[in-house]
């Protein structure tokens, strides 16, 4: 019974030293971090914009698909790419830098309210009456969706 104590009383913790060693580990690594962002080294993703965006209309008398920005932030119009894809399996997928499809009247900021029209001819195939088609709206800075919304051809 007398070993326990004695056992106890001769060693000496190296508690201590661990500890010292952990916090340095720990404070090279946050300098690490925090040095990558200040020198650019780590970058902070861009986030994509808020914005309701659905499908006023799609004729295919007019061979038109109107979109109208309901809500949400403001998008520039260099920095959104419009896929159209027809949900039929029949039509393919086409997508359009939204600077290429938009008036020249446009400010290069597409606003709450405005809409913008795109032609069949932008896309190279129709809207086919009674076929479903999808626009999504991608923001190609952060490479999210800002809107995907549907409609049926009229």
């Amino acid at each position: 019974m007398k070993i326990k104590p004695k056992l106890l009383k001769e060693k000496e913790g190296v508690s201590p030293v661990i500890g010292v060693i952990l916090m340095v580990a720990i404070t090279v690594i946050m300098a690490a971090i925090v040095a990558g962002f200040v020198f650019g080294v780590i970058q902070t993703p861009q986030a994509t914009p808020t914005a309701s965006i659905t499908i006023d209309s799609i004729s295919n008398s007019s061979g038109q698909m109107v979109l109208l920005h309901q809500s949400g932030d403001s998008l520039n119009v260099s920095d959104i790419d419009v896929i159209v894809t027809g949900l039929d399996n029949t039509t393919k997928t086409a997508t359009k830098d939204l600077e290429e499809v938009v008036a020249s009247s446009f400010d290069g900021s597409w606003d709450t309210g405005e809409r913008v029209i795109i032609s069949e001819s932008d896309f190279g195939y129709g809207f086919t009456e009674g076929n479903d088609f999808e626009a999504r709206i991608v923001h190609t800075p952060s490479g999210g969706t800002v809107s995907a919304p549907t409609a049926t051809a009229q």
